[in-house]
């Protein structure tokens, strides 16, 4: 999937979402408790992501529009900041994971609850604002966004502010909207023209959007896009509109948000024409707005759709994969060339065409294998065979199959593997598998009838012919079978010893936990001696100090040291330095490793492919044993 900010650069259309708290107060959520529901109900809040997703959305916002400690203080509520905005991020991926078509994330942030350095009123200073935004940026972005919207402003103090505490982090697209009265001015005063105008003025640049949301209905709104139009083309700044489901009133003690979806996507070519890059809804809207939106501005140009797999692409990719292009296991590979394979995870729902792009795109790279995890972290998702099988059918690329005994029986391991032979699934990854209790499911059994090295005597067993019990199943699978080590084990002798135990069993290739420092691995070899098979080397490249001290502090088996958690903790957009240190650790280690096992942070594997390059300049013309 291309970054957002690719996105917004294309001549396309790109719809967004509709309301938020409006839908979540009709679902029975008390208005006062909206700032909580990523943390108190995220289902109800994932649920309605997907309701946007399924009507044609494909720009999402967090629900994070008033999570900043100004506004929760106002309401009196109490909430961990970053956390509060990170879980939200989460829960917007978690729901775009599930639908699986590309999608992207913006980080919402409204305004504060008192306005900015203002000379009339009781104001904050813009130090002040900058310090509650801080926290929100960080949240936003180990959550995992692809952007910010920065929305319903009213006075450009409060945008200076928060775009700074923006950009002192990241270098993300950043879409700032203005909330316009139907009179044509937001509440403390400023017109269109001023706020387009101060907008090509911002320090660093111009956001890659400005537009209207919320203030008034679809015609008032539509006015005030008008009016930023002729300014912002000058500019070349492209508009975002997000109209409110008209101007709303009391009904029946109920809010009442009279415009139709039918009334609200007539005005949706007029903001088209007015030059609207971004069409969605604000208050009042809901998946119906959106999906007459998305249909009304059906006949111009929209985003690529992404290739689907049917009958036609099953038979091309057999024609691709022919006898002599077929996948046979990557112990092939080894010895002919510096490997590569990229992590995948397969989608949390039925929609199987974002892996699918993204296993297209790291191949197009150079990639060797893609291998896919079976459930990482205990979360549900779509079979790790199918998601091979899917991959297998339309690439000639290897595919790696993790394999865990946590939630199958002997018999029934026995069984997916037996049939993972039979759809040519070759290569395997033996693991033991994170315990439900981390994971969607805590109060799920886990299985282990055996764990990761008893599972590799049982391939090894289908590879002699013959079941876990010493039955003939009728011929020899071909296995390639390959497990996990974690170099930076706390209990390094124990890590040894079960790495010696997997060898025995008849392991074939290892691939490891990533590392960030030649010294890890070189302590686990010191104690261990010289690998007898090839061993993949696992790297992350780190894109943000926040996501370095998440992965430090909160993922199993990843160790960051403190002094590469010191490089980044002032670099506002790590990606390039975390590329940098990455190809800095092969260079290190090339004499010990026989390959790379990339794990893309985010699911993004866009930022992988100049590791991906470096690594096929440098390395594939080298023979590895």
């Amino acid at each position: 999937m291309k970054s957002l900010a690719d996105a917004l650069r294309d001549p396309t259309w790109i719809i967004g979402d509709g309301a938020s708290g409006t839908a979540l107060m009709a679902a029975g959520i008390d208005p006062a408790a909206l700032p909580l529901v990523p943390l108190r109900q995220p289902d109800t809040l994932m649920n309605l992501h997907l309701q946007y997703l399924e009507a044609g959305a494909r720009l999402l916002e967090t629900q994070t529009f008033s999570a900043n400690g100004s506004k929760l203080a106002a309401l009196g509520l109490e909430a961990d900041v970053v956390l509060l905005h990170r879980r939200a991020a989460q829960i917007a991926r978690h729901a775009r994971d599930i639908f699986g078509e590309p999608a992207w994330i913006v980080g919402s942030i409204g305004p504060l609850a008192q306005p900015v350095a203002s000379p009339v009123m009781e104001s904050l200073t813009h130090e002040e604002a900058v310090d509650y935004y801080r926290p929100v940026v960080a949240g936003l972005l180990a959550g995992g966004v692809d952007g910010f919207i920065v929305e319903t402003m009213s006075d450009i103090p409060t945008v200076l502010a928060a775009v700074e505490a923006i950009r002192e982090e990241s270098l993300l697209p950043i879409i700032v909207s203005f909330a316009f009265s139907p009179e044509g001015a937001t509440r403390y005063g400023l017109t269109p023209e001023q706020a387009i105008e101060a907008m090509g003025q911002l320090p660093g640049g111009p956001p890659q959007l400005v537009g209207a949301n919320c203030g008034s209905g679809p015609a008032p709104l539509l006015d005030a896009v008008i009016r930023m139009a002729p300014r912002a083309k000058d500019l070349q700044i492209p508009l975002a509109a997000f109209p409110n489901a008209g101007q709303p009133a009391m009904v029946a003690n109920h809010v009442h948000y009279p415009a139709s979806p039918h009334y609200v996507a007539t005005m949706a070519p007029a903001l088209a024409e007015a030059g609207c890059r971004v069409i969605g809804g604000c208050c009042g809207t809901t998946a119906a707005h959106i999906q007459a939106i998305a249909q009304t501005l059906q006949h111009m140009p929209v985003l690529p759709q992404v290739r689907t797999w049917n009958v036609e692409d099953e038979h091309a990719a057999n024609e691709t994969m022919g006898s002599e292009g077929a996948p046979e296991g990557i112990r092939q590979l080894f010895g002919k060339r510096f490997v590569v394979s990229v992590e995948l995870d397969p989608p949390r729902g039925v929609n199987p065409h974002r892996v699918l792009e993204a296993a297209r795109t790291v191949w197009e790279a150079g990639a060797d294998a893609i291998n896919i995890g079976d459930s990482p972290m205990a979360r549900v998702r779509l079979s790790a065979l199918a998601t091979a099988r899917l991959i297998a059918e339309q690439l000639p690329v290897e595919t790696i199959l993790h394999f865990t005994t946590r939630d199958r029986n002997l018999m029934g391991l026995q069984s997916d593997l037996l049939g993972a032979h039979a759809l040519g699934i070759r290569n395997v990854l033996a693991l033991t598998g994170d315990p439900p209790g981390i994971g969607d499911y805590a109060h799920a059994t886990a299985v282990y009838d055996i764990n990761s090295i008893g599972l590799v005597k049982v391939l090894a067993g289908f590879n002699q012919g013959q079941d876990a019990s010493g039955q003939k199943i009728g011929g020899h699978t071909a296995f390639d079978i390959g497990v996990g080590v974690n170099p930076t084990a706390e209990d390094l002798d124990h890590e040894v010893l079960r790495l010696q135990q997997k060898l025995e069993a008849g392991a074939g290739f290892i691939m490891s936990q990533p590392i960030y420092a030649k010294e890890q691995l070189e302590r686990f070899l010191d104690r261990f001696g010289p690998l007898p098979v090839p061993l993949l080397l696992g790297v992350m490249p780190l894109v943000s100090y926040r996501q370095a001290l998440y992965l430090h502090n909160e993922v199993p088996g990843i160790t960051i040291g403190t002094e590469i958690l010191a490089q980044f903790e002032h670099v506002q957009d790590g990606t390039a330095l975390g590329i940098d240190m990455a190809c800095a650790l092969l260079d290190d280690l090339e004499s010990v490793i026989q390959g790379v096992y990339l794990v893309p942070s985010f699911n993004r594997v866009e930022p992988l492919l100049p590791l991906i390059a470096y690594i096929r300049q440098k390395f594939s013309t080298k023979k590895r044993s």
